[in-house]
C-alpha cells in the first residue's frame, strides 16, 4: 500500500467533528465518515480529546495508520501555522499550536497536518471530485448561517490575486448598504420573511416549506435569486469564472430561486449545486495532500 495515496479529511464544526479517509488517486472516500459530538465552547483538553477519539476512530475503521491529515476549520485561524484565533467558538483553543497538540494527543510525531478554511475546503472538494471537477475557474459559495467562499483555478485555491477579493473572502464585501454576510445568510431570509408576513421562523427551511401556500415566501426566494445574481455577476466576471457552485443549507432550496439567479448570470457562466454536500469540506481538506 502506498501510504501517500491516502489522507484523512476532517470537517470541524461547532457541535461535532466528522472525518473520513480519502483515496487521493481515485478521488473518493474509502472509509465511512466518523462523527464525534463536541462542544466547541468546552475546555481545551475536552475538545482535543474529541479530536483524538475522532481521528483514532477513523484510522481504526480504515484498518491502517494514515499520516496525512487535513482539517477544515472556521476562522479566524492561522492556517499556515495551525493556530486558532477564535474568540467565540473554540475560544479555549485560542492561540494553541494545533499540530503540537494533535501530535501529543495521538502520540505520533510522524503525522503531517494541514489546515484550511472550511469554505475554502468546500470549494476544493467540489473541484476535486464534485460539481466543479471538470471546470477551469470556479467560484464556490456556501449559503447558510454566514456566506463562505472559495475561488479555484485549475484545482488550486486562489486567495491572493487582483482578480479575487482579499483572501478570497466575499462575506465582508459591501452590498445594498450592508455586507454580503448579512445579505444572503439565514439572517436575511428570516428577517425578510418577518417583514413580508409578520411571522417568525427559525430558518430558511421553514420559509421554503411555506412556498407551497404563501405567495410572500415565493416572492422572498425570487428576490433572493435576483439579489444573489446582482452581487455575484461582477465577482464572477472579474475572476473570469466559468462556474458558480452553491452549497450550504440555503442552496438546498435552489429550485425556488434559480430562475432569477440564472437570468442575471454573465454569459458563459454555469450554475451548479453541490454534489458532495456534507462531505465536500472533508474531501477538500484531504485534497491538500494531493500530488500534482
Amino acid at each position: 500500500m502506498n501510504p501517500k495515496k491516502y489522507a484523512i479529511g476532517v470537517d470541524v464544526g461547532g457541535s461535532h467533528l466528522c472525518s473520513a479517509v480519502v483515496d487521493l488517486d481515485r478521488k473518493a472516500l474509502c472509509s465511512e465518515p466518523v462523527l464525534t459530538p463536541m462542544d466547541s465552547s468546552g475546555p481545551a483538553e475536552a475538545i482535543l480529546s474529541c479530536f483524538k477519539a475522532n481521528l483514532q476512530g477513523t484510522m481504526d475503521a480504515f484498518g491502517e495508520r494514515v499520516d496525512q491529515i487535513g482539517l477544515a476549520f472556521p476562522g479566524p485561524f492561522d492556517y499556515e501555522k495551525g493556530i486558532p484565533w477564535m474568540e467565540q467558538k473554540f475560544q479555549h483553543l485560542y492561540g494553541l499550536n494545533m499540530p503540537d497538540e494533535l501530535h501529543r494527543q495521538l502520540e505520533d510525531a510522524g503525522i503531517s497536518f494541514k489546515f484550511i478554511n472550511d469554505a475554502s475546503a468546500f470549494a476544493l472538494g467540489e473541484c476535486f471530485c464534485g460539481s466543479g471537477r471538470d471546470r477551469r475557474r470556479v467560484l464556490a459559495l456556501t449559503l447558510g448561517t454566514g456566506v463562505g467562499s472559495g475561488f479555484v483555478e485549475d484545482g488550486v485555491l486562489v486567495e491572493h490575486s487582483d482578480r479575487v477579493p482579499e483572501g478570497g473572502e466575499v462575506w465582508n464585501l459591501p452590498f445594498e448598504g450592508t455586507v454580503v454576510d448579512a445579505s444572503f445568510s439565514t439572517r436575511w431570509v428570516v428577517g425578510r420573511y418577518l417583514a413580508l408576513t409578520g411571522k417568525t421562523v427559525p430558518g430558511a427551511k421553514e420559509v421554503a416549506q411555506a412556498c407551497a401556500t404563501e405567495p410572500e415566501a415565493r416572492q422572498l426566494f425570487r428576490e433572493y435569486g435576483g439579489r444573489l445574481a446582482a452581487f455575484a455577476a461582477p465577482v464572477l466576471e472579474k475572476f473570469g469564472a466559468d462556474t458558480l457552485v452553491l452549497g450550504g443549507n440555503i442552496s438546498r432550496n435552489y429550485p425556488l430561486f434559480c430562475e432569477p439567479l440564472l437570468a442575471g448570470m454573465p454569459e458563459g457562466v454555469e450554475v451548479r449545486t453541490s454534489t458532495l454536500l456534507d462531505q465536500a469540506a472533508m474531501i477538500g481538506a484531504a485534497s491538500l495532500f494531493k500530488v500534482g
